[in-house]
């Protein structure tokens, strides 16, 4: 019977990468576990090298040398990825381009940017321990990016295509069909850590936590609307028209922006006083001109504030 065995990575003590609230291992497991029940429920003999977020199973030194006393036909190991510089996308890491390697990171490459994904292709990494020390064929895939607005958008949103698209891709890979069966509509998508609850906008009767600090914001959308103080009202047109330029300024101290747009990911930080410009596309408000996706605002003597 052929056997995959699929490594979600890190676990235990070691969260792996992290970002908006979101665990890499906690996102990893539940990816690995719904794509082993896909590919059980379609004949592949299914092993894993952990099942849960504790213990030894976790530790490359432990499941690697398990894994090849075992022995299996495919070896799959499940990650996301993070850099603190707005990187994007997904892409396949593997020892050496060729046999199952290739053609599952082909697979995988072109249906994850069919999901919204930037293709970063596919990577040689002959120095990753579960490429170089696995007897069998191997690929490592990461999962987008944990620290990304955008990418976590599409792990939430497009979490069962991407789920059915793994599962599919291995039993591909290795000569099989799925054939519907099995395939997830409704998989449960890993939530962020309970400890880490994503921030929250100061409600109006909180503005002494902010020091009387009043926030001007304005969002161009099909044009330029009216300014808005705090929580007052809302910013953009309000009917589907995403906003792509945004402008704000604060009453005291300074206020540093960053956008995550459609067209360039994040754009360089800006930083603005009382006074912002939207006749200046360059440094008076942030933007492009494509579909802002994520905002990042940071308030000087006080504290990161998402909206």
């Amino acid at each position: 019977m052929t056997k995959v065995y699929l490594n979600p990575g890190h676990g235990d003590d070691d969260p792996g990468a992290c970002g908006f609230g979101r665990r890499e291992a906690d996102d990893v497991l539940g990816v690995a576990l719904t794509v082993g029940r896909i590919l059980s429920s379609n004949g592949l003999e299914v092993a894993y090298t952990r099942t849960t977020n504790g213990g030894a199973d976790a530790h490359m030194a432990n499941y690697v040398p398990q894994v090849n006393k075992e022995g299996c036909d495919f070896f799959v190991s499940f990650h996301r990825n993070a850099s603190g510089a707005g990187a994007a996308g997904y892409e396949t890491c593997v020892y050496s381009n060729q046999g199952y390697a290739k053609v599952f990171s082909d697979k995988m490459n072109s249906g994850m940017e069919s999901l919204g994904y930037t293709n970063r292709g596919t990577k040689i990494r002959t120095d990753l321990y579960v490429l170089n020390s696995t007897d069998m064929p191997a690929v490592l895939m990461e999962l987008g990016f944990i620290d990304n607005g955008y990418d976590n958008s599409l792990f939430v949103n497009k979490y069962n295509e991407m789920v059915n698209l793994i599962a599919r891709s291995i039993l591909e890979t290795l000569g099989m069909s799925m054939d519907g069966n099995g395939d997830v509509n409704d998989a449960p998508v890993p939530a962020p850590e309970a400890h880490q609850p994503e921030p929250t906008p100061v409600e109006p009767d909180r503005t002494n936590d902010l020091g009387n600090v009043d926030c001007i914001y304005q969002a161009y959308a099909d044009r330029w609307w009216d300014a808005v103080r705090n929580r007052e009202d809302w910013a953009g047109a309000g009917d589907g028209e995403p906003i792509r330029y945004l402008a704000v300024c604060v009453s005291k101290g300074t206020i540093t922006g960053q956008v995550y747009t459609q067209a360039n990911g994040w754009l360089p930080k800006l930083t603005f006083s009382n006074t912002y410009d939207i006749n200046d596309l360059e440094n008076g408000v942030l933007g492009d001109g494509s579909p802002i996706e994520a905002v990042m605002l940071y308030l000087q003597y006080t504290r990161w504030l998402c909206v």
